[in-house]
């Protein structure tokens, strides 16, 4: 079983005011720990998805020493769809069997809470293997490829979002209860980004 990596990246980060795969996380940029996740769990295939501009230069010179594919989201205000579907486009001569999709702002999503994640996906083949913590679904989430071409060609997800996917074919979704509350804890704006930090120190002492 063959699995690509994508990183979501390709947002404007309004509400954080400076690109969120730059931030720091025990000392490298977001999107680098993400990578080091992919290398890691030995996901060969790599895809960073930026969005266009300055802002997506940097973010192209942080990676220019990694071994991985950036790709440009055309369409920034999409949403996340928009840059899935980037990644998904960018993986279609790889085929995959699935692709682990992690948005950029979980840099602190735990490597063991993926590997369990992988474990399920890799026993049950599901449609789709999702996070859960409490009664809350997360992220990353691992779509089959199966699951590709709705993804792309969904004009209900091009509205709302994979959600809308991942409901309806919920009899075939994976939840996999983990004990890791960083897979519902998006950091969107520096309120966010500043009660990491205060986390990461204190559990530095």
């Amino acid at each position: 079983m063959s699995l690509a990596g994508i990183v979501l990246a390709g947002g404007r980060s309004s509400r954080m005011g400076s690109p969120k795969a730059l931030l720091d996380f025990r000392g490298e940029p977001f999107v680098l720990r993400i990578l080091e996740a992919f290398e890691a769990l030995d996901l060969k295939t790599r895809v960073v998805v930026v969005g266009p501009g300055v802002e997506a230069q940097e973010i192209r010179n942080s990676l220019s020493r990694h071994d991985c594919l950036v790709v440009e989201n055309p369409d920034v205000d999409g949403g996340p769809i928009a840059s899935l579907r980037a990644g998904l486009k960018a993986i279609q001569s790889v085929a995959p069997t699935g692709a682990l999709v992690w948005p950029v702002d979980l840099p602190h999503v735990r490597v063991d809470t993926v590997e369990r994640l992988l474990d399920v996906f890799r026993r049950n083949s599901p449609f789709a293997a999702v996070p859960r913590f409490g009664n809350r679904r997360g992220h990353p989430v691992i779509w089959a490829s199966a699951a590709f071409a709705e993804l792309e060609e969904s004009e209900a997800a091009r509205r709302d979002g994979a959600r809308v996917v991942l409901r309806a074919h919920q009899a075939d979704i994976k939840e996999v209860p983990v004990d890791d509350p960083a897979v519902i804890d998006d950091l969107n704006t520096p309120e966010d980004y500043e009660r990491l930090v205060r986390e990461i120190n204190r559990d530095a002492y």
